[in-house]
């Protein structure tokens, strides 16, 4: 996934909402003016977005971009994020020895609930490449594409069962046939 800005949205308003727009669109410059490499995606699961209240990272890409020291596993720390509007997110991150994972967890909920995160969608990891940027860490997310929807060339028609009769009362009158309730075919009786 490409870490990108959103262009900045344009409003007019009064003194409070056009200072608050050019400090977004300050900071949405600021972010876009960085170059970012993307280090990981994580494909979030029921348990990610559910009642747990956690991410659990991958522990190749754990160990690689979020090394813990022994000293950090008990308490863990807190990662600073910025998303692809340059709005700042800040996550608890730590080593579970009960379940062996790298976890994220304070600030996460709130992470799944403003970005509106479902099972399957993607999360993305990147982190700033230059001298004054190296530092920085970011995020962004997307949905999971939806299903294609299968359309079918050919409509089948599916055989009645047996035991089905079809309804008819005009050619049971017209050929003077009995359709019992087993469904078998018997000629009426003549007299």
């Amino acid at each position: 996934m490409e870490f990108t800005t959103p262009p900045p949205a344009t409003r007019s308003g009064g003194g409070e909402e056009r200072a608050a727009a050019e400090h977004n669109q300050h900071h949405q410059q600021q972010h876009a003016t960085v170059e970012k490499e993307h280090m990981f995606d994580k494909v979030v699961t029921p348990s990610d977005v559910g009642k747990l209240n956690r991410l659990v990272i991958p522990k190749q890409h754990a160990e690689k971009y979020f090394p813990l020291d022994a000293a950090a596993n008990e308490k863990g720390l807190l990662l600073s994020f910025e998303d692809r509007t340059g709005k700042p997110w800040r996550f608890r991150y730590s080593y579970w020895n009960s379940s062996q994972s790298y976890v994220m967890t304070k600030g996460w909920s709130r992470f799944v609930k403003e970005k509106r995160l479902d099972a399957g969608d993607t999360v993305s990891f990147g982190r700033g490449i230059s001298e004054a940027a190296r530092d920085r860490l970011f995020i962004d997310w997307r949905c999971r594409p939806d299903p294609p929807v299968v359309h079918h060339q050919y409509h089948h028609r599916l055989p009645l069962p047996s035991a089905v009769v079809p309804y008819a009362p005009w050619a049971a009158h017209a050929h003077h046939h009995h359709y019992p309730a087993d469904g078998h075919t018997e000629p009426a009786a003549t007299t």
